[in-house]
């Protein structure tokens, strides 16, 4: 942007944290004190996935043990806990298995570190079980497909609220692992006055909730100056955000307004009545929007129904004549991504897409496939074909190294 003066509120809340990021880092400093517990779990699904005779004796155990579900455990990728979550989560249910292997393979049982305790799988699950809140968090923050502005209020009261409640845990592990996680949380959402209003203001455009939402929340989070102080720094910047955007639409109705009044000068005499009658339609219309405010009619109007086909979207669109300035304002506000996951894992493919074995593609080239990639993963696809994608890349990986030998024995021969 060549002038920020041009911008609303002069691009004073532009910037948005990545708040998917944020509850990474919060997330990973819980993580710290279960390392040895998820360690030896992660060490015996290594263990089973390290050969195909591990899995056959570890598929025995499963079914003696009369387990029906026969998924297989992925394994987690340490520094990324999302995959520790579903790793553990998976895990869990084959404790039994586990058990059984350990008595029936003498390597298994001998393995470095020790095979899981009871103790270690009781962690593990009370750590998934409070792990699963910001794991559906994460989820819905990070999605591309669907707003997520004015959601992103609920999941934060979410999270809050749970790291207050699991607090006074009075389990030593799990208290500890929440005191470590809340002081990383207030390390960049405890100030008040450094969060981002915008984060409220999309809850204010959600017509199920609005302004009545918001300042229960914050009765319910915070103490009651803390109430005061963020309900009406949301409620001056809601009005300033009206009225800059007010005064945008203005000007460009003025504009309008000259424009046609130079029309008029070549309407004919014929058409002199019908058009001053217009004229005062005009001016009447002008007189009624400006002594209306849009935002308290807004608030007065009763909330709308919490239905799961509800699309904000949509209400903003229809009711775009109803509330033309605060549409203007709904239409940049709920367009805002509050995560930038989304389109960091869309280009953290192009080391699968440029390689040694093939690096001679036009970026025009490389954008499609990447683009292409995205958008066909971003469809609803059954897990048979994602399970083959997955054997297609491993495949085409197994491949790559034989592929120079073959090419330096053709030149040999020549």
């Amino acid at each position: 942007m060549d002038d920020w003066n041009t911008h609303p509120l002069k691009g004073e809340f532009f910037h948005v944290r990545c708040c998917a990021h944020i509850l990474n880092l919060v997330v990973n400093d819980g993580l710290k004190d279960l390392h040895d517990n998820i360690n030896k779990i992660r060490d015996a699904v290594r263990y089973v996935r390290g050969s195909s005779g591990r899995k056959d004796k570890f598929t025995m155990c499963v079914k003696d043990c009369r387990l029906q579900d026969t998924s297989v455990i992925p394994l987690d990728v340490p520094t990324r806990w999302n995959s520790t979550y579903l790793m553990l989560e998976s895990a869990l249910k084959f404790q039994k298995p586990f058990k059984r292997l350990a008595e029936r393979d003498v390597e298994f049982a001998k393995m470095k570190g020790g095979v899981p305790k009871s103790e270690d799988w009781d962690n593990a699950r009370v750590f998934v079980r409070f792990l699963k809140v910001f794991y559906d968090v994460t989820l819905k923050v990070s999605g591309s497909l669907f707003v997520t502005s004015s959601q992103y209020f609920h999941e934060y009261c979410m999270v809050l609220k749970t790291l207050n409640t699991w607090a006074g845990s009075l389990d030593p592990l799990l208290g500890g692992m929440v005191v470590k996680m809340k002081a990383k949380h207030d390390k960049y959402w405890g100030s008040l006055k450094n969060i981002n209003m915008m984060i409220f203001i999309a809850v204010v455009l959600d017509p199920r909730y609005k302004l009545r939402f918001v300042e229960w929340s914050f009765a319910n989070l915070y103490d009651k100056n803390d109430v005061d102080y963020l309900s009406g720094k949301v409620k001056d910047t809601f009005n300033s955000m009206f009225n800059s955007y007010k005064n945008a639409v203005g000007n460009g109705q003025s504009q309008s307004t000259t424009q046609s009044a130079s029309e008029r000068e070549n309407i004919e005499l014929a058409d002199v009545d019908n058009s001053f009658a217009m004229e005062f339609d005009k001016d009447m219309s002008m007189s009624d929007n400006m002594n209306t405010n849009e935002v308290d009619s807004y608030f007065k109007e009763a909330l709308e129904k919490k239905t799961h086909s509800f699309d904000i979207l949509n209400w903003w669109k229809v009711n775009s004549s109803k509330y033309p300035t605060l549409a203007l304002i709904a239409k940049d506000v709920l367009a805002m991504p509050v995560s930038t996951v989304a389109s960091e894992s869309a280009f953290s493919t192009g080391g699968r897409v440029l390689n040694n074995y093939r690096s001679s593609l036009s970026p025009k080239t490389v954008e499609a496939l990447v683009c292409a990639q995205n958008w066909f993963r971003s469809g609803h696809l059954s897990s048979d074909i994602e399970e083959l994608l997955e054997e297609f890349e491993k495949l085409e990986q197994e491949m790559e190294p034989s592929t120079q030998p073959i090419q330096d024995e053709s030149s040999d021969a020549e």
